[in-house]
């Protein structure tokens, strides 16, 4: 599970979020990291498209980790 914290810059000022996805990963903890940015970086740009025109989405932090939180 990966939990991304961002915000998205509005005409109104920002707007503080979060979501968390599941990332399928087959790959040892030395590469995980580099797997996890570049999907970090498709997700933004599927939800910076998704965004009305004018609004930014700026991702603030992100994190990995084995068992899902309910």
């Amino acid at each position: 599970m990966t939990y991304i914290s961002y915000v998205i810059q509005t005409e109104n000022g920002p707007v503080f979020d979060h979501e968390k996805f599941h990332l399928e990963h087959t790959l040892s903890a030395a590469t995980f990291h580099d797997v996890t940015k570049n999907e970090i970086v498709k997700w933004a740009d599927r939800k910076s498209k998704e965004l009305p025109k004018g609004q930014r989405l700026t991702v603030l932090n992100f994190f990995t980790f084995e068992n899902e939180i309910k």
